[in-house]
């Protein structure tokens, strides 16, 4: 654990409270010793005061994270305010206390930021075992009607319009939609697959679109959609053909206007993807 304060006292409380609690910690007092310490030796987390001597500690948090991306960062201030720290996850701390603290508070933001780094860990495991049990198909074909096919969906990768794929089921239309993501702009980002037929309206309506908590008997909480966990890449819609018209019409406004709404949400505006 680093631990980046200009007053003594907090270095040496909160290193207290986290070698309590089994960790080793390295304590400096400005954002020139931070760099060096994360330079020495590789921190797990740190804890970043908000006023740092004469500098804002928000401004270090980039400069963390640019020698360790995945450094947890925790803001630490006396003057806590929803805009600071709305501003310190933008810059991308992962978590936010303020001053005094308890030992118990600390132990919790320290389990909750190595859970959530073990997650992402194992999440990134998974994506590299995906890719290897699924690896990338190079099409290629004698038949000029297959290779005119091919090469329309390898200009329709470059380009950012909706793509519509017809053909009977096992022709390799999701074969295709993912060569297409994989020669695009969108490939470093998720390639998304919903089987449309397989969901009623309702469900498939929430799978797609997401929900907010109340908007059915179940919905303990705002759970996002198929469409938000792709964004940046390329969400595929097998079968769309089966979808309901009511639903079809929820999705023509997302593929016209980039906006939708969860189901059961009325209390925030449509989130837009581009």
């Amino acid at each position: 654990m680093l631990v980046i304060d200009d007053e003594k006292n907090i270095r040496t409380t909160l290193g207290l409270c986290l070698e309590q609690i089994g960790c080793e910690v390295t304590a400096v007092a400005s954002a020139e010793g931070a760099l060096e310490a994360l330079a020495r030796q590789r921190h797990d987390l740190a804890f970043l005061d908000l006023r740092l001597g004469g500098s804002s500690g928000l401004d270090l948090i980039p400069r963390l994270l640019a020698d360790v991306p995945d450094v947890m960062v925790v803001i630490m201030t006396a003057y806590a305010t929803i805009d600071s720290a709305v501003e310190a996850i933008k810059r991308g701390a992962a978590d936010y206390i303020a001053k005094p603290f308890t030992p118990a508070q600390i132990r919790h933001v320290v389990e909750q930021c190595l859970t959530r780094r073990d997650l992402t860990r194992q999440i990134h495991d998974l994506e590299l075992r995906l890719s290897e049990a699924a690896p990338d198909i190079d099409l290629e074909s004698a038949s000029p009607k297959v290779r005119s096919v091919i090469d329309i969906a390898v200009k329709a990768s470059a380009s950012d319009v909706a793509v519509l794929l017809r053909g009977e089921s096992g022709t390799g239309k999701t074969v295709l939609a993912r060569m297409i993501h994989r020669l695009g702009p969108r490939a470093p980002y998720p390639f998304v697959v919903v089987n449309c037929p397989t969901l009623s309206e309702e469900l498939l309506a929430s799978e797609l679109f997401g929900h907010a908590k109340g908007a059915f008997t179940g919905a303990i909480r705002d759970q996002p959609g198929r469409v938000e966990a792709a964004e940046g890449g390329t969400l595929f819609l097998d079968e769309i053909g089966e979808i309901s018209p009511s639903l079809q019409a929820k999705l023509l406004r997302f593929l016209e206007e980039k906006e939708y709404e969860r189901m059961g949400e009325t209390a925030r505006g449509a989130p837009m993807f581009e």
